[in-house]
């Protein structure tokens, strides 16, 4: 028997996945983990699913809360992303998310920016050197949306002793071909930005984004090789430097809220490491579990209503911290800044790298 069959046949409809599934949540249960994984027998059987089932399958972030709490080792969401192969194969996926796929594999990027601006985050008060062998990635959303990141992550690694480089043709990780189930677009683009990146001699990859680092270092070895250049999380860096003595942060003397990313909950410690580093006290919103903010996986192109309604779970705690949020993912800053925006809400949000500056300046 087919193994994602047999793995669903074990569901006991216990509900713990409608707990801590933010779409279920807002949508009164309508679209739940379980709807969704319910629908791989009928796509085996090369049955058509109807528009409503098709929409279950592509409410999802695939941030992951479902696997964690599943009692009988569901897997949640490489079913779900096995379900949009099989669709995206019979060309019933959504057409956003056949142009976003488009985008990355024509242009680099989901949203089909300018390739040459992506670095226009680099000024001369930087120092950066073009013959390192330690590559700076800042990522789609920071590169594009938010580059006051890729800024301050530059200067603090200036001020730790490091000199990355920028990479000249840097381009989407790819993370969502692979939430798509583009399952050999994603082999080829992993295949060409290895070999691209190698071929500069570069032996160290720093990463800004938990998406990028995730996709380098867990999903490219699974979709071409093990690469031959180490890839490190910048948070991780910075708590490194600030052992070693080569970063001293000042207190700040502030209270935040964090939103924490899906993709490397399981680090989740390093960022409230950093802030009490920096005398920063913590108020949890979510008690330290995943908490999409509701963008990722598509659902911000496709459902752009209930994706606004995932936000406004994290927007409406923001007025309990004194001192704001900190963020520490790119694309969960993009999103809840567009929708408070969207919502006419007043935030007091920024990225923990940000803070982190300040803090040693």
């Amino acid at each position: 028997m087919d193994e994602d069959l047999l793995a669903v046949d074990y569901c006991i409809d216990c509900g713990k996945c409608y707990d801590v599934c933010h779409i279920s949540k807002v949508t009164d249960n309508k679209y739940t983990p379980k709807s969704k994984i319910m629908l791989l027998q009928k796509l085996l059987d090369g049955d058509e699913l109807e528009e409503e089932e098709i929409n279950d399958v592509y409410l999802s972030t695939r941030c992951g809360a479902c696997d964690d709490v599943c009692p009988m080792n569901v897997p949640i969401t490489n079913i779900i992303q096995r379900e949009r192969e099989i669709l995206a194969q019979q060309g019933k996926e959504p057409a956003r998310t056949t142009q976003i796929c488009r985008n990355i594999i024509e242009a680099g990027s989901p949203g089909r920016k300018d390739a040459s601006t992506r670095n226009s985050w680099v000024t001369d008060e930087l120092k950066l050197d073009d013959t390192s062998d330690v590559a700076y990635m800042a990522g789609c959303w920071i590169a594009f949306a938010h580059q006051d990141i890729a800024s301050s992550t530059i200067k603090i690694l200036n001020a730790g002793g490091i000199t990355p480089r920028t990479i000249p043709e840097e381009k989407c990780c790819g993370l969502f071909l692979i939430d798509n189930g583009h399952h050999e677009e994603a082999k080829e683009h992993a295949r060409t930005y290895v070999e691209y990146l190698e071929g500069l001699g570069i032996k160290k990859v720093i990463a800004s984004c938990p998406g990028c680092y995730t996709v380098l270092k867990e999903e490219y070895p699974k979709l071409f090789r093990e690469p031959e250049f180490e890839v490190i999380y910048s948070l991780s860096l910075f708590e490194q430097l600030i052992d070693e003595g080569k970063l001293s942060p000042k207190r700040l003397d502030k209270t935040v809220s964090v939103r924490d990313a899906c993709a490397i909950m399981e680090m989740s410690d390093i960022p409230r490491k950093l802030l009490s580093s920096m005398g920063v006290e913590v108020r949890e919103m979510f008690d330290r579990k995943t908490a999409c903010c509701g963008g990722p996986g598509g659902v911000k192109p496709n459902f752009p209503e209930i994706s606004s309604k995932v936000a406004m779970l994290t927007i409406e705690q923001f007025k309990d911290t004194p001192d704001g949020t900190v963020s520490y993912c790119p694309f969960c800053y993009h999103h809840l800044e567009n929708v408070c925006q969207e919502k006419d809400v007043e935030i007091k949000m920024q990225d923990i790298t940000q803070l982190l500056l300040k803090s040693i300046l």
